[in-house]
């Protein structure tokens, strides 16, 4: 927010410092570390004209020979050049106008020139305060001379004595002092650059915008305090200048000009940086509610799912081993029993005649029905005899060997998944060698004959 009017501002204040350092009148100031000698000389001079200063030696202060020093070049040479340029501006009085030169000082002198002009002003009256100069900077005292170039001279402007004495950092005898302008005026430039700067500088670095904002803004508040300090001396010095006893009216004004607006500008900004900082905590916390509130429904939905899908959460986990020493996925493993790694016994007869497995059947028919006690053993004949064991035998295989006779191969064969039902027990009474040999000789089957069909589950064999 704040980079436009930091651009706009410190623009400004970029365009018044050059306007106040190009425009400002030359000075010159000097230093004094007690009263002049009073055999000293000082020459001001333009090229075209010059003027010799008056004063009083002082042998006490030095803030009382830079009182008579300026009190004596404003009531003399600035304020009789002045009527002459206002009489030839309303056209009584013929020529041009002249340039000049005036004066002002600081501190405690400053203080004591302004009271000196009020007791001008209420002479006589109850307000008068003499002024003690004996006591108003004694040992350091400044003069700032200011030249006024009314009529457009291009010579150097100087300040020339043949005795330096007590002019702190003066030059030799008979050399010069040059006026110049003060880099002062850039103040307002320097301050709108930085300004400037620190907005270039938020703006490329977002990790450290605040911070540098936070400068800028005691940047400006610093230049603020700093500048509205000086405001205020700088209209009362040119108030003192065009009122009694002076009537300096050309004296410039550019300086308290500058300075206000200078003042103003900060002030701007110092408001603007305000109202940004507090834009930005209510954006700031406006954020926080919002990423709240979306935390706050994302945790709901969240927990609706969670109730909607309570195996979601089981189904993420990681299988973990139940007991120790064991591999992940181990435990998945069935145990192999001992019925499926050794393959049934086809069911013999009491004989020792093996049942071939049935065909037709899927692997596994089998293990689907336990076969119980009443399944397994064969029922016992009310009676037994030679002929039944021999018949017995013969259906018994016949029912173990369902292949189809070779001329009905074309035929579909009939699938049925009820159990075929176990053949017929032999008697338990104990059968004679001779009945033994017989019963053998009849169970095998003849070559020329083909073996009869299984009976079917719809009629079973007739006892």
């Amino acid at each position: 927010m704040l980079k436009i009017p930091s651009f706009i501002l410190g623009g400004i204040l970029i365009l018044t410092g050059l306007i106040g350092y190009l425009a400002q009148d030359l000075s010159l100031s000097i230093k004094l570390s007690g009263p002049w000698a009073s055999d000293a000389e000082f020459i001001l001079s333009d090229g075209q004209q010059s003027e010799m200063l008056d004063f009083i030696p002082s042998d006490s202060s030095a803030g009382e020979n830079a009182y008579w020093i300026v009190y004596k070049l404003n009531q003399g040479h600035a304020k009789d050049v002045n009527k002459d340029n206002n009489s030839r501006a309303l056209g009584s009085l013929d020529g041009e106008l002249q340039s000049f030169w005036y004066a002002s000082s600081s501190g405690e002198t400053m203080d004591g020139l302004f009271q000196e002009s009020e007791n001008y002003q209420n002479a006589g009256s109850v307000s008068y305060e003499p002024v003690t100069w004996e006591k108003i900077d004694p040992e350091e005292a400044k003069v700032r001379f200011i030249y006024r170039n009314i009529s457009g001279t291009d010579g150097p402007v100087t300040l020339t004595s043949n005795n330096w004495e007590n002019v702190i950092d003066a030059p030799k005898a008979g050399e010069s002092l040059e006026f110049g302008k003060s880099w002062t005026a850039f103040i307002p430039s320097i301050l709108g650059l930085i300004l400037i700067v620190l907005a270039i500088a938020a703006d490329k670095a977002p990790n450290a915008k605040k911070h540098i904002m936070h400068f800028a803004v005691l940047v400006g508040l610093l230049g603020f305090l700093s500048i509205v300090g000086k405001v205020g001396a700088a209209f009362s010095e040119m108030s003192w200048w065009r009122s009694e006893p002076f009537h300096i009216y050309a004296a410039s004004s550019l300086k308290p000009t500058t300075m206000l607006l200078s003042a103003g500008l900060l002030l701007i900004y110092l408001i603007l940086s305000v109202v940004s900082f507090v834009s930005a905590r209510k954006e700031m916390a406006a954020q926080a509610e919002r990423d709240a509130a979306r935390k706050a429904i994302a945790k709901k939905k969240a927990e609706q799912n969670a109730k909607k899908n309570p195996n979601d959460e089981s189904d993420k986990e990681s299988p973990k081993s139940n007991t120790k020493g064991k591999k992940v996925g181990e435990n998945d493993k069935k145990p192999v029993t001992s019925s499926e790694t050794k393959p049934k016994e086809p069911v013999k007869s009491d004989k020792g005649a093996p049942s071939p497995a049935k065909k037709g059947k899927k692997i596994g028919e089998n293990n689907k029905k336990p076969a119980t006690s009443s399944e397994t053993k064969p029922k016992e004949p009310a009676k037994a005899d030679k002929g039944d064991a021999t018949s017995n035998l013969k259906s018994a295989e016949k029912s173990s060997n369902p292949t189809p006779k070779p001329e009905e191969k074309g035929k579909p064969v009939v699938k049925s998944d009820s159990p075929t039902p176990p053949p017929p027990a032999q008697s338990e009474k104990p059968v004679s060698p001779q009945k033994a040999d017989s019963t053998n000789s009849s169970s095998t089957p003849s070559t020329d004959k083909p073996a009869p069909t299984p009976p079917s589950p719809q009629n079973p064999p007739k006892e």
